[in-house]
């Protein structure tokens, strides 16, 4: 089995940049932990001259990269004989952003479903990678924030990765015990006036994201606290999907820009804080005023 699966050349300037993608079938370069990886290439020397000699020795190679995937595991300046550098992976070397976010606390376990994912240090791809899973990987979950959840590795690191590439485990009574209690909590509220700003009984009601904040709260469950950052959280379902407990997002003005949320109950109805001088009431959403203003829906739990 060849320690590489294939390569390419690249024009640069007064000769060629080469690129090689190592064989992830071999188990040097299939750790799960990629400082094993790293260790492991800096042996490569002697092959990759090898290559180079025996394919392209009528050309000028300046440089030479080592990927695993979408990652570039080392990187090689080269001067007639190769010498490889391990390096921290990165795609496009994309440095960390120095930008906060909030994240909601989790306890799970997920399987990655993608054939590789990156685990950034941030909950967005302008993070750098840190860390490299594979197909079947299974791992901690202990954090949210957007589309990407927190886990922590085998290591004791933690690090940020898509959802759309971890599959999370199911404790469906769990799941079903925290809606039903987001859903009694919010038809207990049923009466509380609407107040600008509210976000708790003591403010005397509340606003409708103040109002899925609070219930949501009670769950063990942190939401944004305005009603298009609620909108970030969780993930995207269709409305022909809905289910009850799934939060639904409306542009009261008709703009398009998300303005109001409610919960949804089932049988096209939701729980909400309407406006000024009225009060947390069950409404249905399939009227023409409704449907018209609908814009999305977040499932999140």
């Amino acid at each position: 089995m060849n320690w590489y699966k294939g390569y390419k050349i690249v024009k640069d300037r007064n000769g060629y940049n080469l690129i090689i993608y190592l064989n992830s079938e071999k188990a040097e370069f299939s750790s799960e932990i990629i400082d094993d990886v790293k260790k492991n290439i800096l042996t490569l020397n002697g092959e990759v001259n090898k290559l180079v000699e025996d394919k392209f020795s009528n050309i000028r190679i300046n440089s030479i990269k080592l990927m695993l995937g979408a990652l570039v595991i080392g990187t090689i300046p080269f001067a007639g004989h190769a010498k490889v550098h391990a390096e921290t992976p990165t795609t496009n070397q994309v440095q960390a952003a120095p930008a906060s976010f909030e994240s909601n606390r989790l306890d799970a376990t997920g399987t990655v479903t993608a054939s590789r994912l990156n685990v950034r240090k941030g909950p967005s791809t302008s993070y750098s990678i840190m860390h490299l899973l594979w197909h079947g990987n299974r791992v901690k979950v202990i954090g949210e924030s957007g589309n990407w959840y927190q886990i922590r590795l085998s290591d004791g690191r933690t690090g940020w990765v898509s959802k759309n590439y971890l599959k999370l485990d199911v404790n469906v009574s769990t799941r079903q015990q925290r809606i039903d209690k987001i859903l009694s909590l919010s038809k207990s509220l049923l009466g509380t006036p609407y107040v600008w700003g509210g976000s708790s009984l003591q403010d005397g009601g509340f606003d409708c994201s103040g109002f899925t904040q609070y219930v949501f709260k009670s769950a063990g469950i942190n939401l944004n606290r305005v009603s298009y950052e609620q909108a970030k959280q969780g993930v995207a379902v269709s409305r022909q999907n809905l289910e009850p407990g799934d939060l639904v997002f409306y542009s009261l003005a008709g703009d398009g820009r998300i303005s109001h949320v409610g919960i949804y109950l089932g049988n096209g109805k939701m729980i909400h804080s309407p406006k000024t001088g009225d009060v947390v009431k069950i409404t249905d959403i399939t009227t023409a005023f409704w449907e018209s203003r609908y814009i999305t829906a977040r499932r999140i739990i």
